[in-house]
């Protein structure tokens, strides 16, 4: 199995060469499976873009999976063994308390930050432009605590202290949630070489059960990302993500906070109810909330979404093969309510401003100033050898950048129990910071936090 990286080994000895891609991956899937073909492999795809837009891979592999593979799984290794694979595989929606074990012991663990278990499939929200519950439905499927159990065993016995609950919605079924998490915290309890970190995602709706959250903590969850994506509620209501509508949602991160969670928290900007001051409107809100960990992008719709096929039917859609990319300054949706050229104006001077030295750093103390002790802590290390290289190459980045790092090990002198959720969001901002000067969209002379300096809503904005 290999993945969208660039480290690929071409000359691998495999027959077989299984590659599975998001959406944003779709070029580089392409490239690979061309290579793998031309070496005179046997190549198959599967995953998330394949399930939803098949076509756009045909012509580029042996064998096509649509859907999710666990039923399915028998039959097209059989039929591969005695080379009679088939073009084309569709599975359905297994129960996920037939699933095997993963074989964890067959990856190379050592180059790797966190491991990973997925818990349950499917979400029964339906946000417009949410691809999951294309795939994977609105029925919220589960595997049981004993599975969860004996893959958390299986990781920690490989050295693992860190792993990714890979659910589109941890905490939406909360009477399921409990039952995991009360099996996770007895487990977790009984770890003679440190105790397990889990990161998952939920909804902000979870911020209304203090008890769950405090149990999700003593599980040993200390980062959540959450999809707040606007502080717009007409465009929550637009694309019906109705879970974030009649909230504070900065009083909700706050809850999140207060019970020990780093929240990660996703924005959007680019809905058509979104109008040039949705920019300094978004910066704002930001700026209010305990949260250093933001994810910024455009919205986009993606193929098989009920959002692409209404973006579509308004003749909006940039070009109909379009997706997008994964590129951070780009979608395939002509906007409503600017040009697509403030759009991109607008969110990179969002990127400039949110992940300004002063204004992370700012949203750093708001979260150390609000969260109890974490009773998840490491070790007591400024920084892991990781975090150690990020500082060094930051300090280079100049003035402001230094000081960020005295302001920082300052925190951690006075916080040491926040060591891993502070080195967590060092990682993300130093990994966006090279991410915009890798793309030129840093802004080294800004000086200004208003976004009027930076564009000119005049000649961009439409009437």
């Amino acid at each position: 199995m290999t993945n969208a990286g660039n480290d690929v080994n071409f000359d691998s000895p495999a027959e077989v060469i299984a590659i599975t891609a998001k959406v944003s991956q779709r070029a580089r899937m392409k490239v690979l499976a061309t290579e793998f073909r031309r070496r005179g492999k046997l190549v198959l795809v599967g995953g998330p873009h394949v399930s939803l837009w098949p076509e756009d891979i045909r012509g580029y592999a042996d064998v096509t999976v649509i859907g999710e593979i666990e039923d399915i799984a028998a039959e097209i290794f059989a039929d591969i063994e005695a080379g009679r694979a088939k073009p084309e595989y569709r599975g359905g929606k297994p129960d996920l308390r037939n699933s095997p074990l993963p074989r964890w012991d067959l990856y190379p663990f050592r180059p790797s930050m966190a491991g990973q278990i997925q818990t349950s499939r499917g979400c029964p929200f339906e946000c417009e432009f949410c691809d999951v519950i294309q795939y994977l439905g609105r029925k919220q499927r589960w595997k049981e605590p004993e599975q969860v159990l004996a893959e958390l065993d299986q990781l920690y016995g490989l050295g693992c202290r860190d792993v990714l609950l890979a659910d589109d919605n941890f905490t939406v079924v909360r009477k399921r949630a409990r039952v995991l998490l009360e099996a996770i915290e007895q487990w977790n309890g009984k770890r003679t070489a440190g105790r397990m970190k889990l990161i998952t995602q939920l909804s902000i709706d979870a911020a209304r059960d203090s008890e769950l959250l405090a149990l999700a903590v003593r599980a040993g969850l200390d980062r959540c990302f959450i999809g707040i994506e606007t502080p717009n509620e007409e465009s929550l209501r637009e694309v019906q993500k109705r879970q974030n509508t009649r909230l504070d949602l900065a009083e909700e991160i706050r809850k999140i906070v207060r019970s020990g969670l780093m929240p990660l928290c996703g924005m959007i900007v680019g809905f058509d109810h979104d109008g040039p001051d949705i920019f300094e409107r978004q910066a704002a809100f930001i700026a209010s909330i305990p949260a250093p960990v933001i994810q910024v992008g455009m919205l986009v719709a993606p193929y098989g979404t009920p959002l692409f096929d209404r973006i579509k039917g308004e003749n909006r859609l940039v070009e109909e093969g379009y997706t997008g990319e994964g590129n951070l300054l780009d979608t395939n949706i002509i906007p409503a309510g600017m040009t697509p050229e403030f759009l991109r104006a607008g969110l990179r001077w969002l990127l400039n401003d949110v992940f300004d030295p002063d204004q992370w750093f700012k949203r750093l103390e708001l979260f150390a100033a609000m969260a109890p002790a974490n009773i998840n802590r490491r070790s007591l290390k400024i920084f892991s050898i990781v975090e150690a290289r990020l500082a060094a190459a930051l300090a280079k980045r100049g003035d402001a950048e230094q000081r960020l790092l005295g302001r920082l090990e300052a925190l951690v002198q006075r916080r040491p129990d926040l060591i891993s959720q502070i080195g967590y969001a060092l990682i993300v901002y130093c990994q966006t910071r090279h991410v915009l000067e890798h793309f030129k969209l840093w802004d080294h002379e800004r000086n200004s936090r208003r976004i009027g300096p930076i564009v000119d809503k005049r000649a961009l904005a439409m009437a």
